[in-house]
């Protein structure tokens, strides 16, 4: 009976250490987790101050020599991918909804993501 009490005994100690150490490594990973989230955050925030000022004067003369650097490379950025997303859509035969930007099909009446009537440009040949 002894041997039987000195067990169960020692399990729960075990128990009871091995609760106590999960416990601290889920409190260390939600710990993590929270600083990544707020990291993740931050960098959105970063990105939409930059978004904004860049909004603000893309279509001016920046002062400073750096900031126009930044802005001369992302509109070359901008450019190049705007390029490059119409030849993947071209070869996927897809077009570009001139409201919202999506990828939708070359002969659709209407845009799929925003409802937007779409006008097809037609060409005449002589």
């Amino acid at each position: 009976m002894d041997i039987l009490n000195n067990a169960v005994s020692k399990a729960k100690e075990a128990w009871d250490v091995v609760s106590k150490k999960t416990g601290e490594a889920v409190s260390v990973g939600k710990q993590k987790f929270d600083i990544s989230s707020l990291e993740v955050k931050l960098k959105k925030e970063y990105e939409k101050l930059g978004k904004l000022y860049f909004e603000m004067i893309k279509d001016s003369e920046p002062d400073n020599e750096k900031v126009a650097e930044i802005v001369s490379a992302i509109k070359e950025k901008k450019d190049e991918i705007k390029d490059r997303k119409a030849k993947l859509n071209e070869a996927r035969n897809k077009r570009i909804c001139p409201n919202c930007g999506a990828a939708i099909e070359e002969d659709s009446v209407y845009c799929n993501f925003c409802g937007t009537e779409l006008i097809y440009e037609t060409t005449t040949e002589e």
